[in-house]
């Protein structure tokens, strides 16, 4: 998901009025709103609805032709800074206060394999575990992960992982990679899944070594 700061300024300007603007606003709303033209506001709304960020809806208008409304979508709203990361790590704190670590574990890791429950319909059709790992690093790179299959030494799957979606957490809370590797472990219908390194504890990516059940 991209940063609003990666977006150019206009579109930036275009996307706040549409964020205080709960109702939606005309394109002749936002050319008067931004100070630009009709056809600027038109080219800038093209770019956005074609990234998934504004959608249109059309609206009776008295002149006989229907006008169009603008709002933001899920996804034009996720631009804009949320705290998730503030609120998950006073939430796991005050859990691991109220239940102490070992029991959090085992909560991390059945959250995991509930998570796993929403992808294992894909993994029907796939009889080798080639084929399974290679179907759960796509879910993962789908999660947010930048993950790559790899090949240990011995020959195993690896799944690499250049980055973490639960980095600063993780980096306080060791026990939330419980998660990852529930995760990882349901999807392949109880495969064991070695975690050798980790970026939490300052290594260079997150190694995930899958060993075959048989």
């Amino acid at each position: 998901m991209p940063l609003l700061s990666t977006i150019g300024q206009r579109q930036q300007s275009l996307l706040k009025a549409l964020l205080h603007s709960s109702a939606g606003l005309t394109v002749d709303e936002l050319a008067n709103e931004l100070a630009i033209s009709r056809n600027a506001v038109n080219q800038h709304l093209a770019s956005l609805e074609g990234n998934g960020f504004v959608k249109n809806t059309s609206m009776s208008s008295t002149g006989g032709r229907p006008s169009k409304i603008y709002t933001l979508t899920g996804e034009g709203k996720e631009l804009f800074p949320r705290h998730y990361a503030l609120f998950s790590n006073l939430l796991i704190r005050l859990l691991k206060e109220k239940m102490g670590e070992q029991t959090l574990t085992l909560y991390l890791a059945e959250l995991g394999s509930h998570l796993a429950d929403e992808f294992k319909g894909r993994m029907r059709d796939k009889t080798s575990l080639s084929d399974r790992v290679a179907e759960l690093t796509t879910i993962l790179y789908e999660l947010g992960y930048e993950a790559q299959l790899g090949k240990s030494e011995a020959g195993q799957h690896e799944i690499i992982a250049s980055n973490c979606v639960f980095h600063k957490l993780a980096e306080e809370f060791n026990t939330v990679c419980e998660l990852d590797l529930a995760l990882m472990s349901s999807v392949l219908d109880g495969a064991a899944v070695d975690h050798l390194e980790c970026m939490a504890k300052g290594e260079s990516c997150c190694r995930f070594v899958i060993l075959d059940k048989s």
